[in-house]
Formats: C-alpha cells, sequence, structure tokens
C-alpha cells in the first residue's frame, strides 16, 4: 500500500509538469459542453492506450474525487492536491468565471509564464552550483604551491616576499590549507541559510536586502508569480482587496508579509494603490512599469492585469535580469578569489627568484642579522 501512494505520488508530481496541456484540453472539454464524467473516464481510456502514466494517475484522482460529490464540480476542489498549490487561487478564479473555457485558458498561459521563469531561475543556478568545487579544486592547488615556496624560503627572505598582495595570497593559502573544508562547509552553509530565508525571513531588515542578488531574484519571481494570480482572479470579477486576501491564505510567510503591509497601507489610504505596491513588493523597474501603465489604466486593477498578462514579456525580462545579476554577483565572487590566487602563482616565484639571487641574498641575511642584534634581549 505505502509502495502504490509513493508510486501514485511521483506520477502526480510528473504530471505537474504537463498540467497547462491538460487546463487547455479542459477548456475544450467546456467549449464542448462535455459531461466532466465522460471527459474523465474518455482521458484515462486514451492516457491508457497512450502510454501517458503520470497524466493517468492525474486523471484517476480527478475521477475518484467527482465521484465522492460535495463539491464535485469546482474544479478548486477536484484538483486539490493534483496540482501546485500555486495553482488553487489561480483556479478559483475559474470557478468564478462565467465563461470558463477562456479562463483555462488563460491559466494555461499563466502557468507556462510560470514555468519559464522557474526555467530561467534554475538555468541561472547551474553554473555557481558547478563553479562552487572546482573553484575549491582550483584555490587548493593553488594555495599549495603558494605554501610550497614559503616552506622552502629562507627566514630573512620571508619579510621582503610576502609584502602587499603576496602576503594576502599567502594569508588565503594558509586558510586554505587549515581551514578549507570548514570554509567550504560554511559557504554553502551560508548559501543554504539565505535559500531557507529567501520564502521566512520577515521584518525592516529584509527589506534593506530585497534588492541584494539572490534576494531580489526571488522577489521579481514571486511578483511575476503574483501578477499571473492577481490577473486570474480579477479578469474573473475578483475585487482587489479580496483577491490580495484570497493569496494571503496559500502563500508563503514573506508573501503574506507583503500582502499585509499592501493591505495596512491601503486600509490608511485606499486611493494610493500603487504607492501600497510600492513598499518593497516589486522591484524598481516593475514599479516604474506600473506607474508608466497606471497613467492611462482605468484603476490599479487593471494594472495588475495587464502585468499579469500582456506584460508577462516584461516580467520574464525582470527576472532574467535578476537571475543575470545573482549568477554574476557570486560567479564573479568565485573567478575573483580564483584569478587573484593565480596571479599570485605568477607573482611570488618571480619574486622568490629575484630575492633569491646572491647579492640579494646575502643582503637580506645581513639586514636581518643586524635586526636580531639590535633587539633586546
Amino acid at each position: 500500500m505505502m509502495r502504490r501512494h509513493a508510486s501514485r505520488r511521483a506520477w502526480i508530481w510528473l504530471f505537474r509538469f504537463q498540467r497547462a496541456e491538460f487546463y487547455r484540453d479542459l477548456a475544450d472539454m467546456f467549449r464542448r459542453n462535455e459531461a466532466m464524467i465522460s471527459f474523465f473516464e474518455g482521458e484515462i481510456r486514451i492516457s491508457g492506450r497512450t502510454r501517458q502514466r503520470a497524466r493517468a494517475a492525474a486523471l484517476r484522482g480527478m475521477l475518484a474525487t467527482y465521484q465522492l460529490g460535495g463539491h464535485a464540480g469546482q474544479l478548486s476542489h477536484l484538483l486539490d492536491g493534483v496540482v501546485p498549490r500555486g495553482d488553487a487561487m489561480m483556479l478559483t478564479g475559474v470557478d468564478r468565471a462565467d465563461d470558463k473555457a477562456a479562463a483555462l485558458s488563460a491559466l494555461a498561459v499563466a502557468v507556462e509564464k510560470q514555468s519559464a521563469m522557474r526555467a530561467v531561475v534554475l538555468a541561472h543556478s547551474v553554473l555557481p552550483l558547478l563553479m562552487l568545487p572546482l573553484c575549491y579544486v582550483l584555490i587548493s592547488v593553488l594555495s599549495d604551491v603558494i605554501l610550497t615556496i614559503d616552506r622552502s624560503t629562507p627566514i630573512y627572505v620571508k619579510e621582503e616576499l610576502w609584502r602587499g598582495t603576496n602576503g594576502w595570497a599567502r594569508d588565503v593559502a594558509q586558510a586554505s590549507e587549515a581551514y578549507g573544508p570548514f570554509l567550504m562547509a560554511l559557504f554553502v552553509g551560508v548559501i543554504a541559510a539565505a535559500l531557507a530565508s529567501l520564502p521566512r525571513w520577515r521584518g525592516p531588515l529584509r527589506l534593506v536586502v530585497e534588492g541584494w542578488p539572490v534576494y531580489g531574484l526571488y522577489r521579481d519571481f514571486q511578483s511575476g508569480m503574483l501578477f499571473t494570480a492577481m490577473a486570474m482572479l480579477l479578469s474573473n470579477g475578483g475585487t482587489l482587496r479580496g483577491s490580495l486576501e484570497d493569496i494571503a491564505q496559500r502563500s508563503s510567510l514573506w508573501m503574506r508579509w507583503h500582502l499585509s503591509r499592501v493591505l495596512r497601507a491601503l486600509d490608511e489610504n485606499p486611493t494610493s494603490t500603487l504607492e501600497a505596491f510600492g513598499r518593497g513588493i516589486l522591484s524598481p523597474y516593475m514599479l516604474a512599469r506600473a506607474t508608466t501603465l497606471q497613467r492611462t489604466a482605468a484603476n490599479f486593477s487593471d494594472v495588475l492585469v495587464e502585468l499579469g498578462t500582456r506584460e508577462g514579456d516584461r516580467v520574464l525580462e525582470g527576472v532574467r535580469r535578476a537571475a543575470l545579476a545573482a549568477n554574476v554577483a557570486l560567479v564573479g565572487l568565485l573567478l575573483l578569489l580564483c584569478t587573484f590566487m593565480g596571479l599570485a602563482t605568477l607573482t611570488v616565484p618571480g619574486k622568490f627568484s629575484s630575492l633569491m639571487e646572491p647579492a640579494t641574498l646575502m643582503e637580506l641575511k645581513q639586514s636581518h642579522e643586524a635586526d636580531a642584534l639590535r633587539r633586546p634581549r
């Protein structure tokens, strides 16, 4: 039984990547005025013949829910547990819509836009994940070169050899040798803690870091998801406040906190909608775009619908820029450290060779001995 349940959950998870196509099939069902039970039974048979096991598992779950009765006619109820929680509020909008076929088609487009945003984020996450172990190995090798030179350098030459940036390179090499695994684990831990804090951390300090690469990327991604959900709810008869409250109920702690700030601002000044949304949930770019759209919009709900539908490419481009900034920041930091250590492995041997010239070596030795005699015993 447990194995069967785990297998079903795995197929449901795979189905979620195909759900935009399923929403379009549902839209066609409503256009043809086909009975829902007939649709489920027919699609299950087709899925069996075409070996679409993920789709078949999802359809069986929906059919079982439909046959239980209750709220069976509500798509949000039928698809509960089958599609991600992020779709739940948009499906509520579909349930409220008079033209369910058009609403489902819009939902399919919204899901595809969200998938595109996720793909952008994942694509820009691959390079830092690959670079981290490679940079760690490279820095370890370069550090070994520098420390080998340090161990073979006479004591009276070391002070001259390790001046300036060469000394910084030796400090990095010594830290790498002594604490390399710990620093690597610390770096990974900091990244993991930052990622874990994204949907949870709230408060005034969070507003300070919202523009930082990783946090800015998360804000822009979540704002894009918010726009698509708001567009679905508002275009199907929802009110601005009601839509915000509905989304907040099923959002992360971070999104709920931001939406509560928006709602409080609307309570204080119901006419300053743009200012309410400009309190941190929108990037400066998207805030500027919303300001532009508001000049010709009848109300701010129209602006949100525009951002969540026809402005989807601009929202995606904003997420892409934020992802690129985060990528450049993380990869650039790693490359900067590797480049610095690589240059040090060129400058240190050159400086070492010049200092080991007989005349220079003798001069340094005499200076060292003279300094030793002058030191109080």
